[in-house]
């Protein structure tokens, strides 16, 4: 293991500087924290004077020479790269990898440069009176410690440190116990302080507490097997620190991210690679963090307005007469309903294969069933999976054609990690390779052709290590980047082939994966910490690939589901994102009996009468790269209270969404907190004042749901005659303004075309084709 222990020199680099950095050889104290090289004691900073010091083994020092790149992005991004000589990111571009998409989201900053006397210096050449190289643009400041080698980054207008290394955290006896930078053949450990009151959120859809402080994570893409086992499907190295950054690792290298948890005052990183690509965006604002990093990696498209309906799956649905007779049920029950899921068994090979040859026994002729779903106001949701089974003759084809990811010995790889009915070795398709490529969305055309409007993008984490990607991506990276690469083909095929904005339903996830829309939270248990893991699930992904996610109304498996959180999870899946209903058995509202199916068609209908917000709402992310579902934090940063709340979350900026998670059918008492401001119960015109704790009792009926002071919620009027989105286009709207004054304001129609609105009293004016009615719903802050 090497310590990068000083800066040698310092040469001017496009956008910052270049440095040269000495390491040395060092070891792991046994039975005691800290590190040790074999420099003299006193430049280690040891305490010798200590009276039990023991004698410990010394190493040689053996230097290795590192290279440091600091440049800027923008006024407020700064790229950190550091690797060894002669490593091969030190001569790509940063998209490399297929994560970032813009390394430079905007006009090139201007950097200055200054070296800083701040001490006595080190011993290399041109050092004696110089300690820091310092580098800062009108918003950021990065501060290089020349010997020992440390790091620091600043915000200039706030005055605040975002970040510094862990230098300054030692033992006793003075042993350092977080080194700013270790390298060896297990990874690259990058040691930041973490300062008394700092709390770091993110790291992709982690199911655990929002705050990630006290936690260890393995961010390696993996099938989870539900949302309790610690494992994740979709991680993603971005993470937010409430000293006002964010971290994106711009690797697909494991990465364990140990927040507190060895050490109280660490946030230590350890990439399981020979590099480190970090990437700073400074600001006050997540919202403002999370368009950065957006720009760099990418935004999700809006996708139709159908896809903002209710969708309908269950594993499985087996013949086109069962989904039919779905469809019909949910007419004759007038719940509207836009999308209904078909899983694998519209496959005539279908354990752990997908080769796109339809089941005409199950189904009968494509084309013929997807119309007759249309006839009834639905469209039809496809599942896949990127792997072959040997059984198929898809197999075959793509082995020979060589689509099929090799390992290291050139035979086709494995599938790993989930276990196969049959034994039998399932392949996956190389997505690296742009002929697979093609031949796999190639695949999908006649689906589209024939009308299915969307594919399940399940699994995806099965690429074992060791493999031998055909465009040589280094086998390290490959594994959590496979997810990406296939939902990129997939939604490019869609793309392609409908002129429309793309939409998959996909499982597994890295950074970027918010480009893709939509993702769900996975195989949760049918249990109230099933779905109180999902909420947690979704606020996490949020702060780090932001977009449109969401989950299986109902959870997936487990225990039989009550009626009572059937209800509880239809009232929190018709304020999410995107609404399904899926599982092992059935999810169909009626399927709980008759008081489950009224409760549940009248929060369905009140989805549908969101429609006009949640449209505006996904205008914003695809705008700004901002999540429909929000932590607190996102739109109230100083809130202390708020940036550890994971039990609640807005939909947008305007709507405080509070989950009721409980399984009984009486009433439930319900403690939520409250950010600043005025708000309104959106069913009872109840009000509260915030920032405080509020507590209402609701029963099975109701679920808390408030209204901003300051919002202007445009809905529509949601009949029996309402059976999918495809009704609601020639619909006014209604403007409803809870403790607003007059004005104007822009919206957008369903037909993406934007328009002004302005209020006077109590009625809506608005220039040229507009949806709204002529009069205004005002719910004062009097009330």
């Amino acid at each position: 293991m090497y310590l990068l222990r000083e800066i040698t020199a310092v040469r001017p680099y496009e956008g910052g500087v270049e440095c040269a950095i000495r390491a040395v050889r060092c070891v792991e104290l046994p039975g005691t924290p800290g590190y040790l090289t074999g420099e003299p004691a006193a430049d280690q900073g040891i305490e010798t004077t200590m009276p039990n010091l023991p004698k410990l083994p010394v190493p040689p020092l053996d230097p290795r020479g590192f290279v440091l790149r600091v440049a800027f992005g923008s006024e407020d991004a700064v790229r950190i790269t550091l690797a060894p000589e002669g490593a091969r990111v030190l001569g790509e571009e940063p998209g490399w990898l297929g994560i970032v998409l813009d390394g430079t989201h905007g006009p090139a900053p201007r950097v200055r440069t200054a070296d800083v006397a701040v001490g006595p210096g080190g011993s290399g050449p041109g050092m004696a009176d110089t300690a820091q190289t310092v580098l800062h643009t009108g918003r950021m400041r990065v501060r290089l410690t020349r010997r020992p080698f440390a790091v620091a980054v600043e915000d200039t207008a706030t005055g605040r440190t975002l970040l510094r290394t862990g230098e300054r955290l030692r033992q006793v006896a003075g042993f350092p116990m977080a080194p700013p930078v270790l390298a060896g053949d297990s990874g690259t450990v990058l040691n930041l302080e973490l300062g008394p009151d700092e709390r770091i959120t993110g790291f992709g859809e982690q199911f655990g507490p929002l705050v990630k402080n006290g936690q260890r994570l393995r961010l390696r893409v993996e099938d989870a097997l539900g949302t309790g086992t610690g494992m994740a499907y979709k991680p993603v190295p971005v993470w937010h620190s409430s000293s006002g950054y964010l971290g994106f690792l711009n690797t697909g290298a494991v990465v364990t991210a140990d927040v507190g948890h060895r050490r109280p005052d660490v946030l230590g990183l350890t990439v399981d690679d020979e590099a480190l690509d970090l990437w700073i965006i400074g600001s006050p604002s997540p919202k403002t963090r999370l368009s950065r990093y957006t720009a760099l990696t990418g935004r999700a498209a809006v996708p139709p307005l159908w896809a903002l309906g209710y969708w309908m799956g269950r594993c499985r649905y087996h013949s086109a007469a069962e989904m039919n007779e779905v469809g019909d049920t949910m007419r004759e029950h007038a719940v509207p309903c836009d999308v209904l899921h078909v899983d694998p068994d519209w496959l005539v090979v279908d354990r752990l294969n997908c080769d796109f040859i339809w089941n005409t026994e199950r189904f009968g002729d494509r084309a013929a069933f997807v119309a007759g779903l249309r006839a009834r106001g639905l469209r039809l949701s496809v599942w896949e999976l990127p792997y072959l089974d040997p059984a198929s003759p898809r197999h075959a084809e793509a082995r020979e054609r060589g689509y099929l990811v090799r390992g290291a010995d050139g035979e086709p790889a494995e599938v790993a990690g989930t276990p196969s009915p049959d034994g039998r070795p399932r392949a996956l398709v190389d997505f690296t390779n742009p002929e697979a490529v093609t031949w796999w969305q190639d695949l999908h055309a006649e689906f589209l052709d024939d009308g299915v409007a969307v594919f399940k993008t399940d699994f995806g984490e099965g690429l074992p290590d060791r493999t031998a990607p055909a465009d040589g991506t280094p086998a390290h990276h490959a594994h959590n980047l496979y997810p990406l690469r296939y939902n990129a083909a997939v939604s490019s095929a869609i793309a392609a082939r409908t002129g429309r904005p793309p939409l998959v339903w996909g499982r597994s996830g890295w950074a970027g994966s918010q480009r893709y829309p939509g993702q769900w939270g996975g195989d949760a248990e049918s249990t109230v910490a099933g779905m109180r893991s999902t909420v947690r699930g979704g606020l996490s992904y949020a702060l780090s690939a932001p977009g449109f996610w969401s989950h299986d109304i109902g959870g997936f498996f487990g225990p039989e589901l009550t009626p009572e959180l059937y209800v509880r999870w239809t009232q929190l899946g018709a304020l999410s994102p995107l609404m399904r209903a899926h599982g092992l058995r059935p999810r169909e509202p009626w399927a709980f009996g008759d008081r489950a199916l009224e409760i549940a068609r009248r929060w369905v209908r009140l989805r549908y009468e969101l429609l006009p917000y949640l449209w505006q709402v996904a205008r914003e992310t695809a705008e700004h790269g901002w999540p429909l579902l929000r932590p607190l934090a996102l739109e109230f940063p100083d809130d202390p209270v708020a940036g550890s709340v994971d039990d609640s979350f807005l939909l947008g900026p305007d709507l405080l969404v509070v989950p009721v998670f409980d399984d009984g059918p009486g009433p439930v008492r319900r403690r939520f907190w409250v950010p600043q401001g005025g708000w309104t119960d959106l069913l009872t015109g109840e009000r509260h004042t915030g920032p405080g704790h509020a507590e209402q009792t609701v029963g099975l009926e109701r679920m808390p749901v408030l209204v901003r002071d300051g919002c202007w919620l445009p809905r529509l009027a949601v009949d029996d005659t309402v059976r999918s989105t495809d009704d609601l286009a020639d619909r006014p709207w209604q403007l409803h303004l809870y403790g607003a004054a007059d004005g104007l304001r822009e919206f957008t129609g369903f037909d993406g075309s934007p328009f002004d609105v302005r209020v006077e009293g109590d009625v809506v004016r608005a220039e040229g084709d507009q949806p709204f009615a002529g009069r205004v719903v005002r719910h004062m802050a009097e009330r």
